[in-house]
């Protein structure tokens, strides 16, 4: 990378290490800490030309917000003993609930569909402005 196209924004503290190097991995950032000389504290940065971190910022919420919907799905499918069937129209929501759904606990109470189910009771649940379905 050219230093002189180099954007860096800080990552906001709470994102989950699998999270951050999972938009690391889809948008070709690169991961590092800086160092505050000023405030004598360290941060982790992402930085990357201006496409790559618009996309990092995009990813990172999407990558969040699918993360936190995902596990507290899973922890009600095991609480209630019933395996939650989720399907989405968004071929890139489907992708990203295929490799967030890697990373969380309880991962078995979840089954990612490729077409709509047919039976089942189902819940709509909006993540960054596309819908997802829940069947149970």
């Amino acid at each position: 990378m050219e230093k002189d196209n180099i954007v860096e924004i800080p990552i906001p503290p709470g994102i989950p290490q699998s999270i951050i190097f999972r938009v690391v991995e889809t948008c070709g950032v690169d991961y590092r800490i800086k160092r505050d000389p000023v405030l004598n504290m360290e941060y982790p940065v992402l930085s990357g030309y201006p496409e790559q971190i618009e996309d990092a910022k995009r990813y990172l919420k999407l990558f969040t917000e699918v993360k936190l919907v995902l596990r507290d799905i899973a922890l009600l499918g095991r609480r209630y003993k019933t395996v939650a069937k989720i399907y989405t129209e968004d071929e890139e929501l489907r992708h990203i609930l295929s490799i967030v759904s890697q990373d969380i606990a309880n991962r078995n109470w979840i089954e990612l569909c490729e077409e709509k189910p047919i039976s089942g009771e189902c819940e709509t649940l909006e993540i960054c402005e596309k819908k997802v379905y829940i069947y149970v």
